[in-house]
């Protein structure tokens, strides 16, 4: 099996030192992904923008063989917009 480190950049970029063992690289996609979306789930709680992030996985030689990237934004919008609110009450 092949090792594999999947290095996430977010503003800030946090090197994958332990990687994990995949029999081929589809197996590699698969976490890639999961890891992604967990990810994004938990900060997207929190946050309501994600923009430019970067997933590259690199293979045990250091070369890219996969590279994702992604933005998400979340907008609650309210049903009443400010300015009509606003003259409403003027």
């Amino acid at each position: 099996m092949a090792r594999y480190f999947f290095n996430v950049h977010d503003g800030v970029s946090i090197a994958d030192t332990v990687g994990s063992e995949h029999p081929n690289i589809e197996s590699a996609r698969s976490e890639a992904v999961e890891t992604i979306a967990e990810r994004l789930r938990g900060t997207m709680l929190k946050k309501t923008d994600v923009s430019a992030w970067l997933m590259n996985v690199v293979d045990e030689s250091g070369f890219t063989v996969i590279v994702l990237s992604f933005t998400a934004a979340v907008k609650i919008v309210d049903r009443f917009d400010a300015t009509t609110t606003e003259a409403a009450t003027t």
